[in-house]
């Protein structure tokens, strides 16, 4: 028996086994974190898919903003503007009526997006009298997931454009020497719900 044990120990077979058993078990622990790091561990986690539908509200809301503010030939004011020129400075929760003076938008913001199960907040950012920004929500349906798109559009108000004495209460005229009264922020957020 002695003599048994002598050869396995001093057999090369044995030695070189031993170091392929050894990379064998480095390779596969290279690979399973490989795997692990490559791949989502959640369902809620981004991916390309989830960048190419933000990217596809983020152009909707875009060109819709774009279309709301054009003014056509025949007409004075975009639709965008002659909503806010109407508006109240209050807000409408959820999928409530709207004023009469944001039922376009309304119509227009739920036949885009709420049919297709985008959600969205639509609000109106201004500067104060100490020229700070300040958030009037317009339409507003809740908080936005962590996947939320923020889309914006300026629109300048000016004394010309005679908005609601209720909106004047609420949005000061930073500039009493000229015709410009404020600068408005429209801000849209978009998320899948």
């Amino acid at each position: 028996m002695n003599n048994k044990l002598s050869d396995l120990i001093k057999n090369d077979h044995a030695q070189l086994y031993t170091l392929e058993g050894a990379a064998t078990a480095i390779m596969m622990i290279i690979l399973i974190v490989f795997i692990i790091k490559a791949s989502p561990l959640t369902p809620l986690t981004s991916s390309t898919s989830h960048q190419q539908v933000e990217a596809q509200l983020e152009t909707t809301g875009t060109d819709l903003l774009i279309v709301l503010d054009h003014v056509p030939e025949d007409e004075e004011y975009s639709a965008l503007k002659q909503a806010l020129k109407g508006w109240d400075g209050d807000g409408t929760l959820g999928q409530f009526e709207p004023p009469a003076n944001l039922t376009y938008l309304s119509t227009i913001f739920n036949s885009v997006f709420l049919r297709y199960g985008t959600a969205y907040n639509l609000e109106v950012a201004f500067l104060n009298e100490d020229e700070e920004w300040e958030t009037l929500p317009i339409f507003w349906n809740g908080r936005s997931s962590d996947n939320s798109v923020l889309v914006t559009k300026k629109v300048a108000i000016h004394n010309s454009d005679d908005i609601s004495e209720e909106l004047q209460s609420k949005i000061p005229d930073i500039s009493d020497n000229s015709d410009f009264y404020n600068i408005l922020d429209i801000k849209l957020t978009l998320w899948r719900m």
